[in-house]
């Protein structure tokens, strides 16, 4: 249990602070105006190709790529039948990682709430509503919570249940920033609100701990 109290206290500090953002301040909608053109009606940096192109697609399929490669890794070890310690810990980072982005998928499927270029406030139709709030009647197409995109960067937290020591604070680390810098290209993009990218985060380290804790590592 205290060798992941890292993984818990991401959990636990993401929630909070996404519930800061949203429901008990207006974290999100002051951040999202800081990139919505009032006078185009819509967010400019929407189909930017850098952030649309290289740091959306292009993250999300270096993450794909990644696991993929990871994968065949396993395999090769699996089929020569050595490095038997290796391949446990990359089983494990293969499923939790795997785990985490399916369990962001489907609360994002099953979500309510809109994104932010969907929303009435910024160029949308939807009615924005905040964290633990009825839905409304015009809540918009929802399906916007917690944030996939930002998955692909915090699925890699399973890292931290096979490392040690400092390579597990660099991977914690490398994992924050790369959250951050996924969540903020969306943001910027208007796709989503930060509560949608910390709650990613907060989603993706609970699913982690709990494979760690099933798998007693």
């Amino acid at each position: 249990m205290r060798r992941h109290a890292d993984l818990l206290a991401v959990a636990v500090l993401s929630a909070l602070l996404a519930l800061w953002s949203n429901r008990w301040s207006d974290g999100d909608l002051i951040t999202a105006t800081w990139f919505f053109d009032a006078v185009a009606g819509g967010f400019p940096l929407r189909r930017h190709w850098l952030l649309s192109g290289v740091l959306h697609d292009g993250l999300k399929w270096l993450a794909v790529l990644v696991w993929l490669g990871l994968l065949a890794g396993w395999c090769v070890l699996r089929l020569r039948g050595t490095a038997a310690v290796l391949r446990a810990r990359l089983a494990f980072l293969l499923v939790a990682s795997l785990l985490a982005v399916i369990a962001v998928n489907l609360a994002r499927a099953q979500s309510a709430h809109s994104c932010p270029w969907y929303v009435a406030d910024f160029g949308g139709s939807g009615q924005f509503f905040r964290l633990l709030d009825t839905r409304p009647e015009e809540a918009g197409p929802g399906k916007c919570l917690p944030s996939g995109h930002a998955a692909t960067a915090f699925m890699w937290l399973a890292l931290l249940p096979v490392l040690a020591g400092g390579w597990r604070r660099l991977a914690l680390t490398g994992v924050l920033l790369l959250g951050g810098l996924a969540g903020t290209v969306q943001v910027a993009r208007g796709a989503h609100f930060p509560s949608h990218i910390l709650l990613s985060a907060a989603l993706c380290a609970l699913v982690v701990w709990v494979c760690a804790m099933l798998a007693r590592k």
